[in-house]
């Protein structure tokens, strides 16, 4: 994409390229490995299933999955950060098949057992109707009986700990955030985090966005789950260690099925 183009284009266009893996370097394959055996319990996963991974950035998920014999296909809209996933999962059977796309617009139907929106890839666009958009067509993606995994920001501890300035040096690279909640813009409320990545050798600015996710709160999201024609099932969790969820959890994590016998619209 031309430079002038992408400066144009929504935030999340611009916020998922090659620094973005600076800035989030510390959420590796290892974390993902650690949380793998909640992902198979709470999915009820067995060899072979076929896994979604809805929004699956440079693939750490994907991979873990794939590794614990899963057919797992990764879909996401960066070019970028597709391109790290192809060139950091191995070239052997059973790998994970990547798919660029929008997710509003997925283009699946009744092919996975299980899929997996993770660590707030859910709730980038300016209408919820665009949420509601993603719901839908994960639903589509299901079989009947197949189960979503989606986890979020918890919104409530968000409020009580948000750290409104931080700063951090990652070998020449200095990051700077700054987080605001908003709670005008409409479709909100949002947990703003603006992002400015210096080069201090050079003194260049590597990275500057703005990203901004909408926040659920537990009953909201159940609805929105619900309105897409999936079923919350199970308890709600705080994380993916598979601790349940209390208003003092880091993360607000839930499951729920397609349910058997009904198509998803």
């Amino acid at each position: 994409m031309p430079p002038s183009t992408r400066a144009e284009s929504p935030w999340w266009v611009r916020a998922f390229g090659s620094e973005y893996l600076a800035v989030y370097g510390h959420r590796d394959d290892a974390e993902a490995a650690r949380h793998l055996p909640f992902l198979v319990q709470a999915l009820g996963l067995r060899p072979h299933a076929r896994v979604l991974d809805v929004g699956c950035g440079e693939g750490r998920y994907a991979r873990v999955l794939a590794a614990a014999g899963m057919r797992v296909t990764g879909f996401d809209y960066s070019e970028e950060l597709l391109a790290e996933a192809y060139a950091r999962s191995p070239a052997l059977p059973g790998m994970p098949t990547f798919v660029r796309g929008d997710m509003r617009s997925l283009p699946f139907f009744a092919q996975f057992d299980a899929a997996v929106s993770l660590f707030s890839s859910f709730g980038y666009f300016d209408e919820p109707s665009d949420d509601a958009k993603v719901l839908e067509g994960i639903a589509r993606a299901l079989v009947p009986g197949g189960r979503l995994l989606v986890d979020v920001a918890n919104g409530e501890l968000l409020r009580r700990t948000l750290v409104s300035e931080s700063e951090e040096r990652r070998g020449d690279r200095l990051i700077r955030a700054r987080r605001r909640f908003d709670d005008v813009t409409p479709g909100g409320p949002y947990v703003r985090k603006h992002v400015h990545v210096v080069d201090e050798r050079t003194n260049a600015t590597l990275h500057d966005v703005e990203e901004r996710v909408r926040l659920y709160r537990a009953d909201a999201l159940d609805a929105a789950l619900l309105g897409a024609g999936l079923v919350p099932t199970g308890p709600r969790h705080g994380d993916l260690d598979g601790s349940l969820f209390t208003p003092d959890s880091a993360r607000l994590v839930r499951v729920a099925e397609r349910p058997r016998g009904r198509r998803a619209s």
